[in-house]
This record gives C-alpha cells, sequence and structure tokens, in this order.
C-alpha cells in the first residue's frame, strides 16, 4: 500500500511566504494582516494539538524572558497609561474621522506584541533546515515584489504604488531591505544564483517603494557587512577605504545627475515641501516625545498615551496643516520607548536588543555578516519607523537566530 506524501509545505512555510501582505493592491489595508492571520489560526490549532509548534518550555538563551518581562511591563503600562489619562481627562481623541478611545489603542498594541513574540519563537525554534527558510522567505519576497509591479501599471498614485501590499512605502522598504540580507545568506550557503536573483528582486523592491530610509541604511549596512567580513585588520582597512571611495562616488553621481530619489530634499531642504514634510514632521514628532520623556522620565505617560497628548505640543505649520484626521505618533521607536514607557520599559527592550546584537556579532556561523548587519539595519531604521511590533521583523530575529543555530558553513 503506497503510504500518503507529506505536505510539501508546512505552516511555517506559508506564514513566511504571508510576511509581507499587509494589504490588497488598489484596495487597501485588511486587518489582521496575513501574517498574523494565519499565526493566529496556527496557534489555535496548536492549543488543541501541542505538537504542531514545538516550542520547548526551557530556553537556553534566555531571550525569551527578556520579551516576556517587557511584554508584563507593557500591560502594567498601559493600566498606568489609563490611570494618566483619565486623570487628565484625555482618554479619548476627538478626530474628525471618529473617536478614539485608549482601551482598543493600548490593546491593540499588547495583542501586537503577543503575536510578534509570538512569531519570533516560532521561527527561532524551528527544526527546519534555515536555507529552506530562507528560500520561503525570498519566495514571499518575489511575490510581493511581483504585486508591487503590478500596482504599478494599475494606479496613477504615487501612494499607492509605493504602497504596493504593505501599509505603507516605508514599511515595504524595511521588508525588502531585510530580504536583500537574506537572499545574500541564502547565496552564501550554497545557491550562488539564486541568492543573486533575489538579492536583485529585493533591490528592486526597495527602489518601487521608494524608501529613503532603505537606500541609505542599505548602503551603510551593506558597506559595514563587507567591512566586518574581512579577516584580519590589514584586510579591514583596506576594505574601509575601498568602501568609503565607492559610496563617495555612487553619490556624487547620483546627486550630480539628479537621480538621488529626492533624498537631498527629504534630508536637507528647510522650506516644507511635499519631499522635505516627512522629515520635518518626524523631527518635531521626536521633540514632543523628548519634551513628554522630561515630564516623566522613569515611568513614562504608558503605552500608546503618546498620541493623545502629543496635539498640545503642535505649533507652527504642522499645527495649520494638521487636519485632525489621524492620531499622530512619533515615527521614532526609540523616542516612543522613552516616552511612553520611559527609562524603565526602554532598559527592558533594549537588555533584549543588546543580548540578541550581542549573540549574533560574536557567533562564529555569520561569517558573511549579513546577519549582523540586517539587524543593525533594523537598530538603524527604527530611528524613522511607526512601530516596533511589525511582525516581519520579529520573523527575521528568529530566522538570524535559527541559521546560527545551523553552525557555520565554507564561504
Amino acid at each position: 500500500m503506497r503510504k500518503p506524501s507529506a505536505l510539501p509545505w508546512p505552516p511555517i512555510a506559508w506564514f513566511l511566504v504571508a510576511l509581507p501582505h499587509f494589504a490588497i493592491p488598489l484596495w487597501g489595508p485588511y486587518r489582521p494582516p496575513g501574517a498574523s492571520l494565519f499565526l493566529l489560526l496556527w496557534a489555535g490549532i496548536a492549543c488543541c494539538m501541542p505538537a504542531t509548534l514545538r516550542l520547548p518550555v526551557t530556553d537556553g538563551t534566555g531571550l525569551r524572558w527578556k520579551l516576556l518581562a517587557f511584554l508584563c511591563y507593557g500591560l502594567l503600562s498601559s493600566a498606568y497609561g489609563y490611570w494618566e489619562l483619565s486623570r487628565m481627562h484625555q482618554l479619548t481623541l476627538h478626530l474628525s474621522t471618529g473617536d478614539v478611545g485608549y482601551e482598543g489603542v493600548a490593546g491593540q498594541r499588547l495583542f501586537q506584541l503577543v503575536l510578534a513574540i509570538l512569531a519570533f519563537e516560532v521561527v527561532r525554534l524551528s527544526r527546519t533546515p534555515p536555507v529552506r527558510l530562507m528560500l520561503w522567505w525570498l519566495t514571499g519576497m518575489a511575490v510581493a515584489v511581483a504585486l508591487q509591479v503590478f500596482t504599478y501599471m494599475a494606479s496613477s498614485d504615487s501612494l499607492v504604488q509605493r504602497a504596493g501590499i504593505f501599509t505603507e512605502g516605508n514599511q515595504g522598504g524595511l521588508y525588502y531591505l531585510l530580504s536583500v540580507f537574506v537572499a545574500l545568506e541564502y547565496r552564501r550557503r550554497g545557491r550562488p544564483r539564486a541568492g543573486l536573483a533575489f538579492t536583485g528582486l529585493a533591490t528592486a523592491g526597495i527602489l518601487l517603494a521608494g524608501s529613503s530610509a532603505a537606500i541609505l541604511v542599505l548602503a551603510l549596512t551593506l558597506s559595514l557587512a563587507y567591512v566586518l567580513s574581512g579577516h584580519g585588520m590589514g584586510a579591514k582597512l583596506r576594505r574601509t577605504l575601498l568602501t568609503i571611495g565607492t559610496v563617495a562616488s555612487i553619490a556624487a553621481l547620483m546627486y550630480g545627475t539628479g537621480s538621488d530619489f529626492g533624498i537631498a530634499e527629504k534630508l536637507f531642504e528647510e522650506e516644507v515641501t511635499s519631499k522635505s514634510f516627512s522629515r520635518i514632521d518626524r523631527l518635531a514628532s521626536i521633540d514632543t516625545a523628548i519634551d513628554l520623556f522630561l515630564q516623566s522620565p522613569w515611568l513614562g505617560h504608558g503605552l500608546q498615551t503618546y498620541g493623545f497628548l502629543s496635539n498640545d505640543y503642535l505649533d507652527g505649520p504642522l499645527l495649520a496643516m494638521y487636519d485632525e484626521s489621524f492620531r499622530r505618533i512619533p515615527n521614532n521607536i526609540y523616542a516612543e520607548l522613552a516616552s511612553e514607557m520611559g527609562v524603565v520599559g526602554f532598559l527592558l527592550f533594549g537588555l533584549f536588543m543588546a543580548s540578541l546584537v550581542r549573540r549574533i556579532a560574536t557567533h562564529p556561523a555569520d561569517k558573511g555578516r549579513n546577519l549582523l548587519a540586517a539587524v543593525l539595519a533594523v537598530l538603524c531604521y527604527w530611528l524613522a519607523f511607526p512601530t516596533y511590533s511589525v511582525v516581519f521583523i520579529w520573523a527575521f530575529f528568529g530566522l538570524a537566530l535559527v541559521t546560527l543555530r545551523a553552525g557555520p558553513t565554507p564561504q
């Protein structure tokens, strides 16, 4: 009797492929995103069939308890935030599109954190070879690029074109940025042609998303990975000089020919324009977050309270342009953590990230420094990113650790 063949793609494959699906092209975002919905269904099945997820109780890395400590503090911080806002009679934010209650916003962030931690654990503890995990991630990336191209062909709205299947181009830029390093590591681990093709696709995705942050961070972290992967101080010094000369030449050429994707205007224009507004708005949002932090440095004002307090600090051209149709965010993860959760929350989150970076930086398996560069890219990108609870970021952290567990491979 013929034995039935196993399913070619296990649940984790579908999860990795679904990571970039936040919206239907030309239609709009859906809640929850594709990967989060799949993760919920998968977790529900696992509750009935515990062997499905196979998450061991013990954890030798110490990373899990750090994440759980941050989550528990988030619960306490949301209770503190409720008390703080109720004391100031600001539990409800009155927008032109409708009222927004604090309970719903804080509950949504806690739910996102639970999903992020679950995604991290599921991928990190997977028994699947990391090369297969990378292939599934890159397959999802290729589908995302194809849908982004379709969006460019079907729509004339630049914001819709940049967003593709993401909620915004900036979000897509980070996903494609991580995909570049996944593709480079996939190439290094014995898949040279496919890895190179996937690298080209991920780079095309960054350009289609039109994310200046992704372009700048990619140049920085690729250079850093190239320098750090050199053997010996002499090789590192030669690579440093070569990298500086190459980057400077390319930057000068792009600026001189006007093909810099508007980066110069976005970064250095002092007047408020369509391109410089994003930077000016972010800087003003960060200043507000610093003011809120200084008012309550140790505990902050509570999880997700920034949007309920920041409108009182609007002034100048931003006040004139703000139409009260959306809840403001710091657009900087570090400013958000400091203003909302204070020194305690910032240190708890920083403790996990420092442990993650140290574990990757000191592990001999990351010979190409692709994994370290990708994590550092996330840390840089968070300087201008709306949230730290996006599932694909935490899935990548898990992928990096499971790759280290597989051990080093020849260059």
